[in-house]
């Protein structure tokens, strides 16, 4: 995992405590890299109100989280713990869901699966306008990483090969939009 900016401000250290215990694994650890760097391109800014990722359609447990202070006040959904987010296939489907509604008009679908997109290569996708993702602070992509951060402790607890597969493909799809909003911002490079 990599460390916390020793320069972040206190709200990034709490969540950075939040999302980056027990970790599920290193494509997520890498996530978490990408949105570090992220969240320092944009000034740690905490985001404006309002300015978050819309609320339609994203899963409870986000929600009940948010609400509950990330973790931040020493509630029950603080050190790691999270929210319960359900039944995996349940929580899957309304992730990919929410996932879709926040996709830029020119993402295409990867025709496999409903909700899943192909990944351009960059720097050509650079170029493209990346506004409905780009949502630094707390309400932002962070809520992306956490999300993801329950989700694959409850597939490594209970999921099995299909469950894995489409979490890895949403840390994927999630690292190739942090990566090209880093570009697009002049603040990463094509790997």
């Amino acid at each position: 995992m990599p460390p916390c900016p020793a320069d972040a401000p206190q709200w990034v250290k709490a969540v950075y405590a939040e999302i980056s215990g027990d970790s599920p694994g290193t494509t997520y650890n890498g996530l978490v890299g990408l949105w570090l760097s992220l969240e320092k391109l944009y000034g740690f800014s905490q985001g404006r109100s309002g300015g978050g990722l819309p609320k339609s359609s994203r899963p409870a447990a986000l929600s009940a989280w948010i609400t509950a202070g990330r973790g931040g006040r020493g509630g029950p959904l603080s050190k790691g713990v999270g929210p319960p987010i359900g039944p995996l296939a349940a929580y899957d489907e309304t992730w990919w869901r929410w996932w879709g509604t926040l996709q830029p008009k020119w993402r295409k679908e990867n025709g496999r699966r409903p909700g899943h997109f192909l990944r351009d290569t960059y720097p050509e996708s650079a170029s493209k306008n990346w506004t409905t993702l780009r949502h630094p602070g707390q309400n932002g992509v962070l809520s992306l990483v956490a999300s993801l951060y329950w989700w694959g402790k409850k597939v490594i607890a209970d999921g099995g090969l299909g469950d894995r597969e489409s979490w890895l493909d949403a840390v994927a799809d999630v690292k190739w939009m942090v990566k090209g909003l880093l570009l697009s911002e002049g603040g990463g490079r094509e790997e």
